[in-house]
């Protein structure tokens, strides 16, 4: 699977706008975060046995059901850093969903399952999956987020 690092990059950086509106909006979005949907994550860990065909037939398929079911890859790749406890995978993917509802959508469909169960049958790696939901998105940025914005141009 080839992926392109120029649109992880936009999506962790909205990813990260995001999580700093909420955190410095107060007032100002209150309302608007009040009504806004919760995204959820999903984090994949593990360690891949055989990449070539993991990659051929399972993680190449994946891409068009994220999108069906509304998820963004926000990060995939290999190596990471340890800051604490142990943390021995190999491999690792962090996507955001619409809601917790659509990432379950997407885990429990009929177009997901067989692609699960082969990689589980065939022994292409092994993997620990979590969902969780998120903090709700922002609809609008605060003035005082506009204001800090307009001065780092």
């Amino acid at each position: 699977m080839k992926f392109d690092r120029s649109k992880m990059m936009i999506a962790v950086a909205a990813f990260g706008v995001g999580c700093a509106t909420t955190a410095i909006s107060g007032q100002e979005t209150s309302q608007a975060v009040a009504e806004a949907p919760n995204p959820a994550f999903m984090i994949v860990t593990g360690t891949v046995t055989d990449r070539e065909t993991f990659g051929r037939e399972y993680a190449a398929k994946l891409p068009p059901l994220y999108e069906k079911y509304g998820g963004v890859y926000l990060a995939v790749g290999a190596g990471h850093d340890t800051l604490e406890g142990e943390a021995d995978y190999g491999s690792h993917v962090v996507s955001r969903w619409p809601s917790r509802s659509a990432a379950m959508a997407f885990w429990n469909s009929e177009e997901y399952a067989p692609l699960r169960q082969r990689r589980i049958d065939e022994g292409w790696g092994a993997f620990d999956v979590v969902v969780f939901e998120g903090l709700p998105t922002p609809k609008s940025i605060s003035p005082l987020a506009e204001k800090a914005a307009g001065s780092a141009k």
